[in-house]
């Protein structure tokens, strides 16, 4: 019976309930130790009924083992392989070590994702046949890469037939963050229940001061069960009433009955808790060699310390481990971990585990062991524990080249792991131990990385520009990548002059990428008004670049592919930039790349963006921020507001919400780096008609920010400057965009060209560059915001001279898109001026089915619409295929459609 846990164990059954009727959910339970989490979850496990439970614990000593506990929850699935595709069945055999051939190259990509996806395959499969409960207890001793794979899953369940709960000890143990996912945490018992739970565990045995037991518990059930064992009430009174803690007086409690075991048996439990193995056989052998046979657990048995449970020993408490193990003297600890490593075979990677255990300094023996056994997990994508196992051989290495060469080791697969902090951690070690310019350059390559990922531009730089040194100094030509992206981070970073620096230092090495590394540094000087480099050479640099890059084909990585992207949306390129990021995409899902998904995404995210289609731009941008905070990268959430979220709603007139974006953005972005807040912010204030404002934050944007962005936004500064009255203020940045919008040759960019003359000629002459821009935007209708902008301020124009037939059917084209973006100042001002024309009839737009989906269906919609089956959209969407099947029937009765094949008829 559970006292005083009635809430809990109801609000548990419901979520069960629910997941039998597919609808999955996940729960973290959280508590101090002893407080009933175990006993909480069993009770809802052992009225499953008709529901497959699985099962997994984290032990602190398989805490370094990889995947240990994600083989040992879905193991028992293993005979669902055969129905889920074959990729994923072939990652999961290596994982739950099932593939004959562990040696194989491990899978590429982020193993987050490839694993995950992989996995929440193999229980999708094995929920649809019967409703499953997962519980995972003691969370926080999860080996990471389990941990990983696992939140990956317990994120993705809303549709599926599955229920997950974690049990995390609060205090005394590892934190184990899960952002995202609901809570319950455990309180103390009321007196009434705690006064219950004593009551029964006393019954019939005298015991005085009932209330000293109930005062030094604190309402911990595990406190009120063990305490009364403890000898005597004198002894509780002595040693219990003080400010220990609760965990700390439980393993005193544990180790006394410990100590009062035979010796064979003391021995026993201390081999069983230093097993990191699963392996019966091989527990009792050693246990054998250190004088312990089976017969040996009856008393512990007896007990209840331990007990034997599906095919391992297990502890009835993870502290009764603690106490057994940190209990033992140290030499008979040493002793278990030394007959393990002479028991366990060879060639087994466990057995490294062991020797490091029984190590007491530095042992090139243990040291080469450990290597080799991480070189063994890191082949099963284990990136998570292979830099622990790296580290921990590095620490047993005398020599400090080697030592520095397993701690680069580490760092690398720290960075594969996507676990910056440590990579950066690990490079201070390297720096210690080793100045081999080579191993230096890789070690400082790696931390620019980590500083590119936390969008801190300018140290990323400087590290860069340091791995280039190195590189100078030991292998010249590998200089060349380090000065290239050292390049394209002074554009982010508003640094213009270090671009040049980089180009000059490629230029005297004479290496074979020297010309990319001056191409893109002219780039940035001719975005820049340089002196001496025009926006035309800028551009023409740019395309050499981008011809170079696509003759790679398929070669090219998808983080390389998003830089492709960019760079054409500096070109006015916007349908081939489109075509390059959603290629990307597509690629990068592909090859489990996840890292260059939220670049790639929040890039697509603009393109969308630049051609009207603002919900699949938000839809676009709010999973590249899902995305961004999953993986642990800082950059993507800050670039998807700025660039895109804030741009829509500044142009929408939503001021609580543009601001709002804006902050988010800037509370996530170091202090000094760039974030382009102005460009939002002026566009607020141009589209609720603050010229003036609008006009002072462009003007400051163009002449101190990376004007690769606010290129783009000098036909608002020109239309601003106009209407405030001091058109003479843009006559620079006009004449710098004319120049790239004609080295560009874009007709969408030369429409806004003749759409700025108007603004700036006299009223006679301004009607001439109003219809030339009107045609040139027939001749590219892929950008309809744009093209309404030009209808609205031609309208306006054709009134003022008496056309009003042609100015009514100019300004209702506008105010049909502005209508269907959303964008209401804009509809505001075209009705004003429609009234003005004598026209104040309704305005009727075409519906935006779009804008009837969340972004997660809209997604799911637009690729079922291109012929990609619901486990296809699941793969390109990090979803179950169950989930892209939940979305996109809530989304049919939206859309007004009744099946998929009906989808590709809407124009979505």
């Amino acid at each position: 019976m559970l006292y005083g846990r009635d809430t809990e164990t109801a609000a548990l059954a419901d979520r069960l309930a629910a997941a039998r009727e597919g609808r999955g959910s996940a729960l973290v339970v959280r508590g101090e130790a002893g407080i009933g989490k175990s006993s909480l979850v069993a009770a809802l496990a052992d009225r499953a009924g008709d529901v497959t439970v699985l099962r997994c614990t984290g032990v602190e000593s398989e805490h370094a083992w990889s995947f240990a506990g994600l083989q040992a929850l879905l193991l028992p699935l293993a005979g669902h392989l055969e129905s889920i595709p074959e990729h994923h069945a072939c990652v999961l055999s290596r994982i739950l070590g099932l593939d004959p051939a562990p040696n194989k190259e491990a899978p590429p990509g982020d193993l987050r994702f490839t694993v995950g996806l992989a996995a929440l395959s193999l229980l999708t499969e094995a929920a649809a046949h019967q409703a499953v409960l997962c519980v995972v207890e003691d969370a926080h001793w999860l080996d990471p890469d389990s941990a990983d794979v696992l939140l990956f899953i317990a994120k993705r369940l809303a549709a599926e037939a599955a229920l997950m709960i974690f049990t995390v000890r609060e205090g005394y143990a590892p934190d184990f963050p899960t952002p995202g996912l609901d809570e319950m945490r455990l309180r103390p018992l009321d007196d009434e229940a705690a006064a219950s739970l004593l009551a029964e565990r006393l019954a019939g045995h005298p015991y005085a001061d009932r209330g000293l037991l109930l005062r030094t518990a604190e309402g911990n059930p595990l406190a009120l069960l063990e305490l009364p064992l403890v000898e005597s009430e004198v002894r509780l009174a002595a040693d219990w009433t003080g400010r220990r803690s609760t965990t700390s007086r439980l393993k005193q409690v544990f180790g006394d009955r410990i100590d009062r075991l035979p010796e064979p048996t003391r021995t026993l439990l201390l081999v069983i808790a230093a097993d990191d193995t699963a392996d019966t056989g091989l527990v009792l052998d050693v246990a054998g060699k250190l004088g312990a046979q089976l017969t040996d657990l009856a008393p512990a048995e007896a007990d209840d310390l331990v007990r034997f449970q599906g095919d391992r020993f297990t502890f009835g408490h993870p502290l009764i481990r603690t106490a057994a193990y940190q209990g033992a003297p140290l030499f008979r600890r040493i002793e278990v971990h030394r007959v393990f490593a002479e028991v366990i075979g060879p060639d087994d990677y466990r057995r490294a585990s062991h020797l490091s255990a029984a190590a007491t300094g530095p042992d090139e023996e243990v040291a080469a062991a450990l290597e080799a056994s991480a070189q063994c997990i890191g082949a099963c994508g284990g990136h998570g524990v292979e830099h622990v196992v790296l580290e921990r051989a590095a620490s047993f290495t005398s020599d400090p080249r080697e030592r520095a060469r397993r701690l680069l080791r580490a760092a690398e697969a720290a960075l594969a792991a996507g676990n910056g902090p440590k990579a950066k951690a690990l490079y201070g070690q390297i720096l210690r131990y080793t100045d081999d310019r080579a191993l230096l350059a890789r070690a400082t390559l790696i931390v620019a990385i980590v500083a590119s990922w936390d969008n801190d531009i300018r140290e990323a730089y400087r590290l860069y520009m340091q791995a280039a040194d190195h590189y100078t100094a030991a292998e010249p030509e590998s200089a060349g990548y380090p000065l290239f992206r050292a390049v394209e981070l002074t554009w982010q970073a508003g640094d213009f002059t270090r671009a040049e620096v980089a180009a000059d230092h490629a230029a005297r090495l004479g290496i074979a990428h020297s010309a990319w590394v001056a191409d893109l540094a002219a780039a940035v000087a001719g975005f820049n008004r340089s002196c001496t480099i025009t926006v035309a050479d800028a551009v023409a640099a740019l395309r050499r670049l981008i011809d170079i890059h696509v003759g790679f084909g398929e070669s090219v990585t998808p983080e390389n592919r998003a830089m492709v992207a960019w760079w054409q949306l500096l070109i006015g390129d916007i349908d081939a930039a489109e075509q390059t990021a959603s290629h990307t995409i597509r690629v990068a899902r592909e090859r489990g790349a996840a890292g260059a998904l939220p670049r790639a995404l929040v890039l697509h995210a603009v393109t969308e963006f630049r051609r009207g289609r603002w919900r699949d731009a938000e839809a676009l941008a709010e999973h590249a921020m899902d995305l961004s905070i999953e993986l642990g990268h800082r950059i993507g959430p800050v670039k998807a507001r700025a660039h895109v979220l804030a741009m829509t709603a500044a142009y929408r007139g939503e001021e609580a919400r543009t601001r709002a974006l804006i902050e988010a953005a800037e509370a996530d972005s170091p202090g000094d780096t760039v974030v382009a807040i102005d460009s939002p912010l002026a566009l607020l204030d141009f589209s609720l008609g603050r010229n003036e404002e609008a006009l002072d934050r462009l003007l400051a944007h163009l002449e101190s920010n990376a004007p690769g962005d606010a290129l783009t936004l000098v036909p608002v500064a020109v239309e601003a400057a106009v209407r405030a009255g001091e058109p003479e203020r843009v006559a620079d940045v006009f004449a710098w965009f004319a120049l790239w919008a004609e080295a560009t040759g874009q007709p969408h960019l030369l429409a806004q060209v003749e759409r700025c003359r108007g603004l700036l000629a006299g009223e006679a002459d301004a009607g001439l560059h109003y219809e030339r821009a009107a045609e040139m935007h027939r001749m590219d209708e892929g950008y309809p915001f744009e093209t309404a902008r030009t209808d609205l301020i031609l309208g306006e124009w054709l009134r003022r001279a008496r056309r009003v037939n042609e100015a009514k059917t100019r300004l209702r084209s506008a105010a049909a898109v502005f209508e269907r973006l959303g964008a209401e100042p804009w509809s505001e001002r075209v009705r004003r001026e429609l009234r003005a024309a004598g026209d104040a009839g309704p305005i009727e737009a075409a519906p935006d089915l779009a804008d009837k989906l969340t972004p997660q269906e809209l997604q799911v919609v637009r690729l079922a619409a291109a012929g990609l089956s619901n486990r296809e959209i699941g793969e390109q969407l990090f979803l179950s295929p169950r989930t892209a099947g939940y979305h996109l029937y809530k989304a049919y009765p939206k859309l007004g459609v009744a099946s998929r094949n009906e989808l590709s008829k809407l124009g979505l």
